[in-house]
């Protein structure tokens, strides 16, 4: 008998950690369904949306270099 009752627990058990996993898929199935705006979401939301939207410089350099002036002063050109 003890072993009748152990299957039965362990059905039962089975069956609610499914009953579990059936509504956290139900969860997501809405979360994925419902659209908001991305005004009307959190800053913490639209910060990671926009991070991901943006991407790197890779090799560049975005510093923006100029080539010296020939008729500017420069100290270590001149000898004393």
């Amino acid at each position: 008998m003890s072993d009748e009752v152990k299957k039965d627990e362990t059905t039962e058990a089975e069956a609610k950690k499914e009953a579990e996993v059936k509504k956290e898929e139900k969860k997501e199935e809405t979360k994925k369904d419902s659209f908001i705006p991305l005004s009307k979401q959190s800053k913490l939301n639209q910060k990671k949306f926009h991070d991901a939207k943006r991407g790197t410089w890779g090799n560049v350099n975005p510093i923006t270099r100029t080539p010296p002036s020939p008729k500017a002063y420069n100290r270590r050109k001149t000898g004393r």
